[in-house]
């Protein structure tokens, strides 16, 4: 028996077009394993966002050496905090023991700044307290442990939310979390949020921030992964794509 099996779908955005034609494992797979997949199709959903922006006249300012986007509270799904920990798992010496005391310490300045059970339970706090809970984040400067020289030591895997979080605004300033004149390219729709939600675990409780990826994969290192047929996959995150992003969404 064939080992894959061939998948096409397509995402209508307004004018444009997203069309996906890809060979997904005929077996069950974790969800980790869909994430290139789930990536590329972000990047088509991303590259949808920006044509319309550039019809309005409006360019993307996000450049390399502008690392203010990397200093916010970065929310991920559980299979990417578990690829993440792979990805630091497979680094060589120094670098994997370097990565891995930039998320310690960034665990242990939020412990002694007395943010760390809200960022810990950042996803199930109501919207006014959330909106306290960021900028106090991004007032710390906590830079991403793979920020480096104010660039993405990891781009080709970045997490999800990372890919849909673009400005047109001026860069500077992105340095003013509160700032009402940074200016968005809107999402038709965000694949981080449906990835998040694939699971099926409580959606108050599907995510986590980033700089606590390395902590959650060690108190769930015992947890089995759910796996299901690809092709199960793709049409639950085709449904999620529908739904409404939710208000803690940095």
């Amino acid at each position: 028996m064939a080992d894959k099996v061939k998948v096409e779908f397509e995402l209508q955005m307004g004018e444009e077009g997203v069309r996906v034609a890809v060979s997904v494992p005929v077996a069950p797979v974790p969800v980790r394993r869909m994430l290139p997949l789930f990536q590329g199709l972000a990047n088509q959903v991303v590259d949808a966002a920006v044509l319309d922006a550039t019809k309005r006249d409006e360019e993307v300012s996000c450049k390399a050496g502008c690392g203010a986007c990397c200093r916010h509270l970065v929310p991920i799904s559980h299979p990417e905090a578990r690829q993440i920990r792979a990805l630091v798992d497979a680094m060589p010496e120094p670098r994997r023991t370097e990565v891995r005391a930039r998320f310690a310490a960034a665990v242990a300045r939020l412990e002694a700044e007395g943010l760390l059970p809200d960022v810990r339970g950042f996803d199930k706090l109501a919207q006014q307290e959330f909106l306290t809970v960021h900028p106090r984040y991004f007032k710390l400067g906590i830079p991403c442990p793979f920020l480096e020289d104010e660039s993405c030591s990891i781009y080709p895997n970045r997490p999800l939310i990372c890919r849909e979080y673009l400005v047109t605004s001026p860069p500077e300033l992105c340095f003013d979390v509160a700032s009402p004149k940074v200016k968005r390219i809107p999402m038709p729709t965000f694949v981080s949020l449906a990835v998040a939600n694939l699971e099926g675990t409580d959606p108050s409780d599907s995510r986590l921030a980033l700089v606590l990826a390395l902590e959650w994969t060690d108190a769930h290192a015992a947890d089995a992964e759910t796996t299901r047929p690809a092709t199960e996959w793709i049409d639950a995150l085709l449904e999620g794509l529908a739904r409404k992003a939710p208000a803690n969404n940095p």
